[in-house]
């Protein structure tokens, strides 16, 4: 047998940890997996929709006990993972309906329809989709924040170069900027957990747009599906389909953006030729032609799944845009881009988690870079400034002749170019500096620990911010905690209530 018989890729020999399999998952994408069929994601859902509207109707008087035991016991003993839809049934309504109807005999299955629509059943199966995919990103996206957060803690005086327009600006930390982003991530947390408890409430009920004239209980049925309450206005909550989905979207969209930016800040740190970081062996892939290479695949891959991202949502928001008000068959592809944005995005924050903790950080390579560029440049102008009671523009126009006559060469002020400047500006009788001042202006470290108010990247000032983080991320994974906790304890609440 060949050495290489089995081997899952031609690259990586050069690599010192094999692959994760995960991160070779994420990044194939879909080149060599298929798609399920939109409807089966939905089947478990519609057991629980059906259960709980034959349920309540039996409670009304629609079914009798009998009618509703053989109903409860045909759904109960089906497996959502094996039950094969029919394509010639249209939809998984229709498919279950037949099931109970001719494969299980059952001449109530007739009845269960009773009191509803498709318009109304189907928008509730994508609550309850929503719900559970909208709580497993969050949780997701919560061990990203964490990760980064925890990465953030003993890197508070590493200094690096500070960037704007992609070219060096100031100095800052490592610290500071891994803070930024878990700054970013705990509003998406918090946007996310708000599109939560807007949209658990129940749909069932509403029929086609217009109501039923069936005894119904729409609260009884909001009950047993575990949501918060009803979505009132029958039309509504008919109309409003998609609705939801793209308000998720959007927090998901603006999510992705961090996450793309994150990823493009860590394209730019592995490169040799800044040389700040290095990703790990195992979230890495390589080349077919190329043997040397070691490519952040995951962070391309997590820019175009941003942009997908908001490709989906502007859809979403488009397909509602010019509908009349009531169910218009349009709202159907609203759940191909939903399911279809989860199935893209849902991996992304735990393959990134995975790189922050594995990352290692070249301290020397990042201090040496904040030596070059004269990037203390600013900070200097408001040191004059203070010191000499100078105003702001004086001291600005001082070091922009000051950069021009240091050393080009080295990429730090020297005294006699701020000499020069200085006397050029007449300034020579208020500004007097010595070389030991000015080798200390020359120290991002020294130069940082002056900047102490709150946000800022001094050591002191960014262990505060991880303290506060810290704070607002236990506080929202307790929140995502309890409510997890109480939709099981009311599912299962549900669970035992729908028993005939």
């Amino acid at each position: 047998m060949s050495q290489d018989q089995g081997k899952p890729q031609v690259w990586g020999g050069r690599l010192a940890e094999s692959p994760a399999q995960a991160n070779v998952r994420f990044c194939a994408g879909r080149d060599v997996s298929a798609l399920p069929m939109a409807d089966q994601d939905l089947v478990f859902w519609d057991i629980w929709t059906n259960l709980a509207h034959a349920k309540m109707l039996s409670e009304v008087g629609v079914l009798n006990n009998e009618e509703y035991r053989q109903i409860y016991n045909a759904l109960k003993s089906l497996d959502p993972d094996q039950f094969v839809l029919d394509p010639g049934k249209e939809d998984v309504h229709i498919n279950l309906e037949h099931y109970l109807t001719y494969q299980c005999g059952i001449e109530a299955g007739k009845k269960i329809h009773s009191g509803r629509s498709r318009n109304d059943q189907v928008a509730t199966d994508m609550r309850l989709y929503l719900r559970d995919r909208l709580l497993h990103f969050t949780g997701h996206l919560s061990e990203l924040a964490l990760a980064v957060i925890e990465r953030a803690e003993g890197l508070k005086e590493a200094v690096m170069p500070g960037f704007t327009h992609y070219q060096p600006g100031m100095p800052t930390t490592a610290a500071h900027w891994l803070t930024a982003w878990s700054q970013a991530l705990l509003r998406d947390l918090n946007a996310l957990m708000d599109n939560f408890k807007g949209m658990n409430r129940c749909p069932l009920g509403s029929a086609a747009s217009f109501g039923t004239s069936w005894p119904i209980d729409r609260e009884r049925t909001a009950e047993l599906l575990a949501f918060d309450g009803v979505e009132e206005n029958s039309l509504d909550a008919i109309s409003s389909r998609g609705e939801q989905e793209a308000r998720v979207a959007a927090s998901i969209a603006v999510a992705m953006n961090h996450l793309s930016q994150i990823s493009q800040d860590l394209i730019l740190w592995s490169t040799p030729f800044y040389g700040f970081a290095k990703v790990a062996d195992r979230f890495v892939t390589g080349s077919s032609i190329m043997p040397q290479k070691r490519n952040p695949d995951f962070a391309e891959i997590i820019r175009a799944k941003a942009a997908q991202t908001t490709g989906s949502l502007t859809s979403l928001l488009g397909i509602a845009k010019g509908a009349m008000s009531g169910y218009n068959r349009d709202s159907q592809q609203t759940k191909y881009l939903i399911m279809d944005l989860f199935r893209e995005v849902m991996d992304a924050p735990l393959i990134l988690a995975g790189v922050v903790e594995s990352l290692t950080f070249d301290e020397a390579a990042m201090r040496a870079a904040c030596n070059k560029d004269f990037l203390n440049a600013a900070d200097v102008a408001d040191f004059l400034a203070q010191r000499f009671s100078l105003s702001f523009r004086d001291c600005y126009e001082v070091l922009s002749l000051a950069v021009k006559y240091s050393s080009e060469e080295s990429g730090q002020l020297t005294l006699g170019g701020l000499q020069r400047a200085v006397t050029e500006r007449g300034l020579a009788d208020q500004v007097v500096l010595d070389a030991s001042e000015v080798a200390r202006l020359n120290d991002a470290v020294q130069l940082l620990k002056e900047k102490t108010h709150t946000g800022a990247p001094s050591p002191e000032a960014v262990a505060q911010l991880i303290q506060r983080q810290r704070e607002q991320l236990g506080q929202l994974q307790e929140q995502l905690g309890q409510l997890k906790m109480k939709l099981a304890v009311r599912e299962v609440e549900a669970l035992v209530a729908l028993r005939p």
